[in-house]
């Protein structure tokens, strides 16, 4: 654990992590000049470069294993590090591996253009042909703007990148027709033309596509490769594949063929505004486009980007393969970090994505049943049941920090370039947290390094997704600091709760033999009686020792772990409602406003112990989150991040009630409806039946039973352990699960610690308020 660092080991990696921090906050904006692949992805290069800069050392060897468009590694080199680059999806590797490969000269790209126009520019301007409504002359379209189903040429559905009268044929900036004019409406002469290419055969690849509704490779019309071009994109394109086929240089055909492989998405049915990362196929409103033009540009684009490259080849190993057999073949300690960007969440089907691009490459997924096996994903591919769960995919990424463990040097880094899913925000960034300490590599910080990009803007549809990418920061710890976990349970904690129990709340001195009762209680919970055994207390001892100084035959709590800041006990939803006002009030001090992502980051610094149990309840309440934030902030005038609520804002003094002015019944009727709207239910009040053992049963999200004891009770007149002893008795032989005691006053010392003891939930009058707000904002108070 990175408090078991020594004070000098500690400031270097604070050091490191304030350096890194203050330079993202610097880069402003996306730097999109990374034009490798045909759209621009998430990844910075600058992002990047600043990480590597700070975590690996001068001369270290950086690791990707889910490289995808290359940028990491291209990063890596910049900063004249090794790095060890693998990507598993073909098309991805062919066009990220580019800077690598020989590239042709200045001379042998204008041999190769001018080849092309000679095999093919007559007939791509017979294709394309259309009649200028100026001048009369034949000209060549760049874009035609129609509608598939039903078809419509002549007026289709208008948009703003049609002409101001309906123009759909548009041929606008370097090719406008000799006589200025950039645009007509289609014509029965482009009918005609258009009829007789249909009429033309021809013969294009026609693969099965994986059926995936997700990703609109949908049944029955679209999984058939050949169904997602219209019949002159065919034609266009099998001519232009069979004509590089020919170029006379090795070299050139190889880069020709790269930059045809990148313009095959504007080849198939897309959208008007070519939103080229789109498998969707729309009835209406789409656009047609040149792609011999298209191509001619992306030669010249790639090959000017190519040419400003300057890497030492030297210095890259790239693979293409699993990334279980990536790691498996770096040496042990070699890395000094590992920074990547797995595919996290079921929106990174990205292998059955690029089917749009396998057919030209000789390759079929739906037949690779390796990659089928062993891809990381959540696929909604009927034909994948294996891979629909969630928890296949989790246990794929706990299997990449499993194998990092190894390969990542002592004190180096492992960081995680991502975008947390929104039906899962904590919980997973709990998750992530859980399955580094079970392999040996400690959470440091979680920074927001997304950048206001506008092209991004689009995918996030409301407030309360996650638009922005953050960086995990790991740090691999030696085997004598990392934390000892056996399957899911953390023994640190275990040891900890236990040192706890024994010393009380006073934290007085303790023997072993109390230490020992109370961790024996533990294990039997967890089923790990088996550590009870002699040849596991060496261990125990040292462990102990983490949190607690021995003097003679006694211990005495140090109070110096990081498991003195958590809260134990509580139920996450208690702790939500407790730190989101909180943490609204730190991202406010100072008048700023924040965003739905900061919030979250933020929120998930106090919510750091995450066992199974409670991660899952974090999944259960996570759709509570936008309500609780709402409670304690408001959207800024234009919704796209939150500011301070005033208190004045959501609460009318005369408006609400005061809780001490309900009679009994009207409390716990309160207090029922209470409970439904966090989400339980078969929610009971039986408090009325003169059974005063409970108020309230309740039903929870897992289906465990809850007793609640309401009272309403005078402030200073506190609740003791006599009426928590009584419900607890009431849960045991009842066989329920859970019991509360809410009061609107307060606890004693003594039931505060019976409520310890029996692991009892106790809400006093100052929390039940503040979880009220959450679902009856402004409506109640205590004087």
């Amino acid at each position: 654990m990175y408090w078991l660092l020594s004070p000098t080991e500690q400031e270097e990696i604070r050091d490191k992590i304030t350096n890194l921090t203050f330079e993202l906050s610097r880069l402003t904006d996306r730097d999109q000049a990374d034009q490798i692949f045909p759209f621009v992805g998430r990844k910075d290069r600058r992002t990047a470069r600043a990480i590597i800069n700070n975590l690996a050392l001068e001369n270290g060897r950086v690791a990707d294993p889910f490289a995808g468009s290359g940028i990491f590694a291209y990063a890596a080199l910049d900063e004249g590090r090794e790095v060890y680059a693998n990507e598993w999806e073909p098309f991805a590797y062919r066009l990220s591996t580019a800077p690598f490969r020989t590239l042709p000269k200045q001379a042998e790209i204008e041999q190769g253009l001018n080849e092309l126009e000679h095999l093919v520019g007559h007939e791509m301007r017979r294709l394309y042909r259309t009649v200028c409504p100026t001048c009369g002359k034949e000209h060549v379209i760049d874009g035609l703007f129609y509608d598939r189903d039903p078809e419509e040429y002549f007026n289709p559905t208008r948009h703003e990148r049609m002409g101001p009268n309906g123009e759909n044929i548009i041929f606008r900036g370097r090719y406008k027709c000799s006589c200025k004019t950039t645009q007509k409406q289609f014509d029965t002469t482009d009918s005609a033309h258009l009829n007789t290419i249909k009429a033309e055969a021809v013969i294009f690849p026609n693969n099965p596509l994986i059926e995936n509704s997700r990703i609109n490779f949908t049944a029955p019309d679209f999984i058939l490769y050949g169904n997602l071009f219209p019949h002159r994109s065919k034609l266009v394109l099998i001519r232009l594949r069979d004509a590089i086929g020919k170029l006379s240089i090795n070299s050139v055909r190889e880069f020709f063929y790269d930059a045809f492989l990148s313009i095959l998405q504007l080849a198939k049915y897309t959208d008007y505004r070519s939103k080229s990362q789109d498998p969707h196929c729309p009835p209406k409103m789409l656009k047609e486009t040149n792609l011999y033009h298209r191509l001619v540009e992306k030669i010249n684009q790639r090959f000017i980007y190519l040419s400003e490259q300057n890497f030492d080849v030297n210095k890259s190993h790239l693979t293409c393969t699993d990334f279980r057999d990536f790691i498996n073949n770096l040496q042990d300690g070699e890395i000094d970090l590992i920074l990547t960007d797995p595919p996290y969440g079921d929106s990174v089907q990205y292998f059955e994505l690029a089917q749009r691009f396998h057919p030209f490459m000789g390759y079929t997924l739906a037949t690779d049943t390796q990659r089928l096996e062993f891809e990381v994903v959540v696929s909604n591919a009927p034909s994948r049941p294996n891979k629909k769960g969630r928890q296949q995919f989790l246990n794929d990424i706990e299997t990449f920090f499993e194998k990092s463990n190894r390969v990542v040097k002592d004190h180096g880094y492992l960081v995680l370039y991502f975008r947390p899913e929104q039906t899962h925000w904590v919980a997973d960034l709990n998750q992530l947290k859980v399955y580094g300490r079970r392999h040996g590599f400690e959470p440091l910080i979680t920074i927001d390094v997304a950048q206001n990009d506008p092209s991004m803007r689009v995918l996030a549809s409301t407030a309360w997704t996650f638009a922005k990418d953050v960086c995990f920061i790991f740090l691999k710890l030696r085997d004598s600091e990392r934390r000892w976990y056996e399957a899911d349970v953390d023994l640190d904690e275990v040891i900890y709760l236990a040192a706890r129990e024994a010393a009380g709340d006073r934290g007085q001195p303790f023997s072993k033999v109390l230490f020992n009762t109370h961790l024996q209680k533990l294990l039997r919970e967890h089923g790990l009686m088996r550590l009870s055994s002699p040849i596991y207390s060496d261990r125990i001892e040292k462990t102990l020792q983490r949190f607690s100084d021995k003097h003679g035959g006694q211990y005495i709590l140090t109070g110096e772990s990081p498991y003195e800041l958590m809260h134990f006990g509580i139920d996450p939803e208690l702790r939500l409602r407790e730190f989101v006002p909180v943490v609204v009030e730190e991202l406010t001090e100072h008048g700023q406003t924040f965003t739905f992502e900061e919030f979250i980051l933020r929120l998930c610094t106090y919510l750091d112990n995450g066992n199974r149990k409670i991660i899952q309840r974090l999944h259960a309440l996570n759709s509570l989150i936008p309500d609780l934030l709402l409670a304690h902030a408001a959207y800024t005038p234009d919704h796209k991040a939150f500011q301070s609520k005033s208190v004045q804002e959501y609460i009318d003094p005369e408006c609400r009630t005061n809780l001490m002015s309900l009679e009994p019944y009207e409390f716990e009727g309160l207090i029922a409806e209470f409970f439904k709207r966090r989400g339980f239910t078969n929610v009971s009040v039986i408090g009325r039946s003169r059974d005063r053992g409970v108020d309230i049963i309740a039903t929870g999200v897992g289906g465990d039973i809850h007793l609640i004891q309401c009272k309403r009770w005078r402030k200073g007149n506190n609740v003791g352990s006599t009426a928590i002893q009584r419900v607890d008795s009431y849960k045991r032989t009842r066989n329920a699960d859970q019991a509360w005691i809410i009061t609107t006053s307060d606890f004693t010392p003594e039931g505060a610690d019976e409520g310890r003891i029996t692991h009892a939930h106790l809400i006093n009058g100052r929390q039940l308020i503040n979880s009220l707000e959450g679902y009856f904002p402004g409506r109640f108070y205590l004087p």
